[in-house]
């Protein structure tokens, strides 16, 4: 069928304005007369029609994955991506796949993705349903949840860097999936969504953001990885001055909190300071850099990785203020 076709209004009874369907669209759908469609109105006054599900159906979708001799990291990639493009049920099928290779992979699933159930599963093929229902999680709740684990992520590091603590350390490793788990839920349900608008529109969001809001969850899986850079590089500074990083990662910790609560309250005024602040966390940077690269400390790439990671956090702290701006500005779009 085209992109585009027209039709024009018809009045009949006197009162009720009618179109007729696209003969092509009924047939793809196997639809009969009598079957009911679904008309929905997005926020710019735009028709959506749906055939409404039949009682008893349930609509699932499958993919397949083949391949002769994968690793376990490869076929957890496989999953991820099949699972942050809306599938239902993906089965991955490898005719040399080692019984020690297969239980990796079902616990690195059951571990980074949400709702993730084997239900399938021999010496040749894994099968895993995802029973995932946006009403249970909402996308907003997810963001959520995901900012608050980074960003004790982030308070934690700065305490493991103070204090040398390494059992910290190990702890802001193993909350990276935590965040991982809801990013790639974020980013499957915002799949979802350019077919199925009602799951932006139920939360106040309309299509138009939804790039804004995967770059708001975005920046917040990448600063729990900073944060989980800064504690694996604990060990090797235990016995340096830490106190310059420190001082950087206090701040970029301020800005992160300050940009998150910018986004979720949809504060403009917030959002601009922070972005004005991006100088001052800047020259810090640089400052504490050019510290590090001219002392005679031990493991000075360790403290320089630690400051730019902090830095790095501070950046997108920053791009989720822009973010901010952006999603206000589309809240009542006119396209």
């Amino acid at each position: 069928m085209p992109s585009s076709i027209t039709r024009k209004i018809q009045l009949t009874g006197g009162s009720t304005y009618i179109i007729s369907l696209p003969k092509s669209w009924v047939k793809q759908l196997s639809l009969n007369p009598g079957d009911e469609i679904e008309i929905f109105q997005d926020n710019n006054l735009r028709l959506i029609l749906s055939p409404k599900a039949r009682e008893g159906e349930n609509r699932v979708t499958k993919a397949t994955i083949s391949c002769e001799n994968a690793t376990p990291s490869f076929a957890v990639r496989e999953f991820i991506a099949y699972y942050m493009a809306g599938y239902d049920t993906v089965s991955f099928i490898c005719s040399r796949l080692k019984a020690e290779d297969r239980t990796i992979i079902k616990d690195m699933i059951r571990k980074r993705l949400l709702g993730s159930e084997v239900i399938e599963e021999d010496s040749n093929a894994i099968t895993v349903q995802f029973l995932v229902n946006e009403k249970d999680l909402p996308i907003s709740k997810a963001i959520t949840r995901a900012a608050s684990i980074a960003q004790n992520m982030v308070k934690d590091s700065i305490e493991a860097l103070k204090n040398k603590d390494e059992e910290i350390a190990k702890e802001i490793l193993e909350r990276d999936d935590e965040v991982d788990r809801f990013y790639f839920y974020v980013s499957r349900q915002l799949t979802l969504s350019v077919s199925s608008f009602e799951i932006l529109e139920d939360e106040g969001y309309n299509i138009t953001q939804l790039v804004d809001i995967h770059s708001a969850i975005k920046s917040i899986e990448r600063i729990a990885d900073h944060a989980s850079r800064i504690a694996s590089l604990i060990p090797e500074v235990k016995e340096t001055d830490t106190s310059k990083p420190v001082e950087l990662g206090e701040k970029a910790l301020e800005l992160f909190k300050d940009a998150f609560e910018s986004f979720i309250n949809e504060r403009r005024d917030i959002a601009n300071k922070i972005i004005e602040r991006d100088v001052e966390l800047s020259n810090l940077h640089k400052q504490i850099s050019s510290e590090i690269l001219n002392s005679d400390i031990k493991h000075k790439s360790a403290l320089l990785l630690v400051s730019d990671s902090f830095r790095r956090i501070s950046r997108y702290s920053i791009d989720l203020a822009e973010t901010t701006i952006n999603i206000i500005a589309k809240k009542t779009t006119g396209f």
